[in-house]
């Protein structure tokens, strides 16, 4: 463990976040290098550490994406990042802990960058068609409630484009090709952790309504053609909605309704 890089310091975070930080980001730990903070803060969530502490890493040799994919996580260019949640919520709503996340980081990025970003459903951050930034959700549950929830962020801050994985080159971005400036991670990990703070609160006092509300807003899947792969299946249509659990209600060709609970979302031309 160690306590800062050139633009990412745990020292600064922990200065520039309110004295009274609410229940994210109380307790702050940065490494170096992990092979994936959602990994780190699951054991340490199951060992009972406190409701919004936070992981940190510069680095993650074994990062991980939805659907079992991996997240390629070199370091001193992106931002990842976990925290743990105890939310009183039942498990069939744990989707909506992913769609209070994207609607966070989409407001901190476009705070800080003024990028203007948007969500694919579930949890994509869309810069100029092309993906910024990711969330990972993962839960552990009681048979009636969620004993805790690991929410894992991943953007793509600093690299160029010849600095992306080749593999993703021309599906991907990062916020200093679509600014062409580089920019402090430190600042976008304090942005991020204030506005999870803010719409976590937002969810356990308000409930679910503004979470789906201001999702659908900033959704760039709404309205739109799209294909989902799920599982061995594969739809067509036009994605119309999301329900009150967050699965997006798909129309089909027939004029029937599908409802995605998850998989893959690519919107057609």
């Amino acid at each position: 463990m160690k306590s800062k890089t050139p633009d990412l310091s745990a020292e600064e975070i922990i200065n520039l976040l309110p004295s009274e930080p609410g229940i994210i980001g109380k307790k702050i730990f940065f490494f170096d290098s992990l092979v994936s903070t959602n990994t780190l803060a699951m054991e340490l969530a199951s060992n009972g550490c406190e409701e919004g502490t936070v992981i940190i890493s510069d680095e993650q040799t074994g990062g991980k994406g939805r659907l079992g994919r991996s997240w390629v996580s070199p370091p001193q260019k992106n931002l990842y990042l976990s925290m743990v949640l105890r939310p009183h919520i039942p498990p069939r709503d744990a989707a909506i802990l992913t769609l209070m996340s994207a609607v966070a980081c989409t407001h901190a990025v476009k705070n800080v960058s003024g990028i203007p970003v948007s969500i694919k459903w579930p949890n994509d951050m869309i810069v100029s068609n092309k993906k910024l930034g990711g969330i990972l959700t993962e839960v552990k549950t009681d048979r009636d409630s969620i004993n805790h929830a690991i929410i894992g962020v991943g953007i793509n801050i600093n690299p160029d484009i010849s600095e992306l994985d080749e593999n993703i080159r021309t599906i991907a971005t990062s916020v200093m090709i679509e600014t062409g400036t580089r920019h402090s991670r430190t600042l976008f990990a304090v942005e991020i952790l204030k506005e999870i703070n803010k719409w976590y609160k937002t969810l356990i006092g308000k409930g679910k309504k503004p979470i789906l509300a201001e999702w659908l807003r900033l959704s760039s899947t709404i309205g739109r053609t799209v294909q989902v792969h799920e599982a061995k299946n594969k739809f067509t249509g036009i994605a119309e909605g999301i329900d009150n659990e967050g699965m997006l209600i798909l129309k089909l060709g027939n004029g029937s309704h599908k409802k995605i609970c998850t998989g893959d979302v690519t919107i057609l031309p």
